[in-house]
């Protein structure tokens, strides 16, 4: 966890937040608090083009709140895959699916250094749900991350 610490603080050192990012923007859409002015007028201009847009985030997110929920209460599901995390806000996979079901182990997978960055401090308070980074052509390595705690390492129906 260190490392990750000192990933994050050289992350922070190297962000220029007077330039507008897209994760920043769609957490500024959702309400969340990891935004910067620069990411606000960015969201303004684009929700002035796409007046649903700022709708159709908070109702994505709400969706998986759904989903997450359905899984984890009636489908009995407690291994998750949130690939193209974003920022953490509220809401997030493992909240929703640790109030359902404690035992629900997550894994947020993203190619973006800011958006783990922010999901490693956030993760650092629940055991059951990580952060890693991987793309489309490494989710082999992804699915077989010797980093997880537990017996399986790739979420599946076998709950």
């Amino acid at each position: 966890m260190a490392d990750d610490m000192g990933a994050a603080a050289k992350l922070d050192a190297v962000i220029d937040t007077t330039v507008s990012h897209s994760a920043r923007i769609w957490n500024y859409w959702l309400g969340g608090k990891d935004n910067f002015a620069a990411d606000r007028e960015a969201g303004d201009r684009v929700a002035a083009m796409l007046p649903g847009i700022v709708a159709q985030a908070r109702a994505d997110r709400a969706f998986l709140g759904r989903a997450i929920r359905y899984l984890a209460g009636e489908e009995g599901i407690r291994q998750f895959l949130d690939i193209g995390t974003g920022l953490p806000t509220a809401n997030n996979t493992h909240e929703v699916a640790q109030r359902v079901a404690p035992a629900s182990r997550i894994v947020y997978v993203d190619n973006d250094p800011l958006v783990l960055a922010h999901a490693r401090a956030l993760l650092t308070s629940t055991p059951r749900a990580r952060a890693t980074t991987s793309t489309a052509t490494c989710e082999t390595r992804t699915r077989s991350s010797p980093r997880w705690p537990g017996p399986s390492t790739s979420p599946s129906r076998s709950r």
